[in-house]
């Protein structure tokens, strides 16, 4: 039988779970049947009275008790430790030990004691729950978090562009006609380059009439015609002197890179 013939069987199913609990750099493993150690993966799992809530279908938050005076429990019995703790649950068959499955993985989000502390229960959420949080999109740092031509950094991408002809392309690279004298060098590194409506390359290098694409372009695009836009390294002295844009610049150029508390004054 599979493990899911076990699963549905009203009476052949023996289900056995195997809990690996981690804080930091240290991992207890944990199982609640008669024996007293499991092999797994290459790891032994410990026999502790650990038992769980439902889990649904949505994977939500999900409840472990396990004993109050267990070695992880203990870690929060005074502070919380700051170190992240994650909690994976594995499942299998008694007839079936080579089918295990990976049934709950997730992050221990807290840990409270109950019956006198002789039981600790942790909330636990799925660890897709991770995923949902805004991420915030600005960083601390010298260079600007805008992306160049963006709502942010309102340079208009029309006003840094150039149009011409490809005279040739070999593997990831193309020559634009005309680009070098209207342009100069390195004007389009970290640009990127367009053909037709929604071909886009990244252009890595930019010397002379050459571009070097991070890919080259599917179509043969020798004799078409390409639009070509700046790039820009996301330096202060770059936003002004080649878009004159600093008053948009979206960094923090001026912060001290010396620090006083480790070099002193």
């Amino acid at each position: 039988m599979a493990y899911e013939d076990y699963e549905v069987s009203v009476a052949g199913g023996q289900p056995i779970e195997l809990y690996a609990l981690t804080l930091g750099s240290t991992t207890w493993r944990m199982h609640n049947t008669l024996e007293e150690e499991i092999s797994y993966g290459g790891d032994t799992y410990y026999k502790a009275a650990v038992s769980r809530g439902n889990i649904t279908g949505a994977q939500e938050n999900l409840t472990i008790t396990i004993p109050g005076s267990h070695a992880y429990s203990t870690n929060f019995s005074e502070v919380a430790p700051g170190q992240l703790s994650s909690l994976t649950i594995y499942r299998y068959h008694r007839a079936e030990t080579g089918d295990v499955h990976l049934l709950y993985k997730g992050i221990v989000r807290s840990v409270s004691f109950a019956t006198q502390g002789h039981s600790a229960q942790l909330t636990v959420i799925p660890l897709t729950a991770t995923f949902d949080k805004t991420i915030p999109d600005r960083t601390f740092q010298a260079q600007c978090n805008n992306v160049l031509f963006d709502s942010d950094c309102q340079v208009s991408a029309s006003s840094f562009k150039f149009t011409g002809p490809v005279a040739s392309a070999a593997s990831n690279t193309v020559t634009i006609t005309g680009l070098s004298a209207a342009k100069g060098s390195a004007w389009a590194t970290g640009g990127y380059v367009s053909y037709g409506i929604l071909d886009f390359r990244l252009i890595l290098d930019h010397t002379g009439d050459v571009l070097t694409l991070n890919i080259p372009f599917y179509e043969d695009v020798v004799g078409k015609s390409v639009n070509v836009y700046a790039g820009c390294d996301h330096n202060i002295s770059t936003c002004n002197t080649k878009f004159s844009n600093s008053i948009n610049f979206g960094g923090c150029p001026y912060v001290p890179t010396k620090n006083i508390f480790q070099t002193g004054l």
